[in-house]
């Protein structure tokens, strides 16, 4: 039968994967009472993902602070320069470059971050969550109900358990229940394209570089990963994408080497590919009542740049720092002025990156004649002109003076002196 009884915290993160993983962490290292609710069983392994995630700079150094990082730093490859090269159309092919020699600031030699394979994160960030024996962890389990009133923020599971806590953060991914039973709407689209992804052999050496090629239906990208491997991400018409990803190993080999075996050399295909459609989607409020969201339920970005996991982790460094601060002030944790604050910090970025890959999508992906002196140029000043050059890199590696005290390189110490 279902239960009724209720337990009590000072902060319920509902979602357990990597956004909601790396924020408990966080937190319960920084002394909050936590608790986690999880829809896996933490007793059973992953699904295979033939994704990778690049992880910037300023990611790393969050993931770092959650004892994370030091996990992945000896199967993560560091990436040194990024390539984007554009030959649609009749005129002459453009290139972009930037590396690490573009970050004046940084360390000599530094990388700009680094490329993780998304099982080898998923699984580092559970190992990680299981030693922080503070945090109360609910698995598996959904979350079916939520309310507020002055007392607190209470969220009912599946099984009729009632979780309260005075603030509730919604870290549930794309389809978020607590964005949806908060009251917060969504606005975007979907694309009539999905990415494929799967992990290669490379016979060339990458160097490190993360390169990518823009074509008529997408981008094709090829990742570098320890051992000379690389992980392709290939954007396609959704329909063809989703066939694509039906295809046997040997099939889908002999379809990259006879379509990209010009830019990339030999390549072998070392795991089954995977297919995910594409869609924008923005919610129109980070905060509601006793309520704050990060990552993926803010936003579902294009993946274009790889930013949509690094932009929830400056969520995350974002929300650690204002709830220290508010535990600082003596306020409450649902402090509405203090969660306003984190929304406008946070909204602009986010807003602003999605926009900015929806756009770059749509004109790189095509060969119209009318956009493509632009785009020549547009890459061509990004290689040539220094300061942008240098400020494409900072971006890239997430290494700007305005961002969260965690992305910039500060201890979970630092927070609290």
């Amino acid at each position: 039968m279902p239960t009724t009884r209720s337990e009590k915290s000072e902060i319920l993160i509902v979602g357990g994967g990597s956004s909601g993983g790396v924020l408990a962490i966080l937190l319960a290292e920084l002394g909050f009472d936590v608790a986690l609710v999880d829809a896996r069983d933490p007793s059973l392994p992953f699904q295979p993902d033939s994704r990778a995630f690049a992880i910037v700079r300023g990611g790393w150094r969050v993931l770092n602070a959650a004892g994370v990082g030091q996990k992945l730093h000896p199967r993560a490859e560091p990436l040194m320069s990024m390539e984007a090269h554009d030959s649609n159309g009749i005129l002459p092919a453009a290139a972009s470059f930037f590396g690490v020699d573009d970050l004046p600031d940084g360390a000599p030699g530094e990388a700009l971050g680094a490329m993780i394979e998304v099982d080898l994160l998923n699984q580092a960030i559970r190992d990680r969550v299981q030693e922080c024996q503070s945090i109360k962890v609910y698995a598996p389990h959904t979350v079916t109900a939520f309310e507020t009133d002055r007392g607190g923020a209470s969220v009912t599971l599946e099984d009729g358990t009632k979780l309260v806590a005075d603030l509730v953060v919604g870290a549930d991914g794309v389809g978020s229940a607590i964005r949806e039973l908060s009251g917060i709407h969504t606005t975007g689209w979907s694309y009539d394209q999905a990415v494929v992804a799967v992990t290669l052999q490379l016979d060339w050496p990458h160097h490190g570089a993360a390169r990518q090629w823009f074509q008529d239906e997408g981008p094709f990208a090829v990742l570098p990963l320890t051992e000379n491997r690389g992980n392709l991400a290939w954007f396609r018409s959704h329909d063809a994408g989703l066939a694509t990803a039906q295809l046997s190993r040997p099939e889908l080999e002999a379809e990259l080497n006879h379509r990209f075996g010009h830019l990339v050399g030999p390549m072998k295909v070392l795991r089954d590919p995977l297919a995910y459609p594409l869609r924008l989607k923005l919610a129109d409020r980070l905060v509601s009542d006793r309520v704050a969201l990060v990552g993926d339920a803010v936003r579902r970005v294009n993946p274009l740049a790889g930013q949509g996991f690094n932009l929830g982790l400056k969520d995350i460094a974002a929300l650690v720092e204002t709830l220290c601060e508010s535990r600082r002030l003596g306020l409450s944790l649902a402090d509405g002025a203090q969660l306003d604050a984190y929304q406008r910090w946070r909204r602009f970025d986010g807003v602003a990156t999605a926009l900015a890959m929806d756009g770059i999508n749509r004109a790189f992906s095509n060969s119209n004649p009318l956009l493509t002196p632009f785009k020549r140029l547009a890459l061509s000043v990004g290689s040539a002109v220094d300061p942008l050059r240098q400020a494409l890199a900072r971006q890239a590696s997430a290494d700007q003076p305005d961002l969260p005290a965690l992305v910039r390189g500060a201890s979970l110490q630092d927070l609290v002196a």
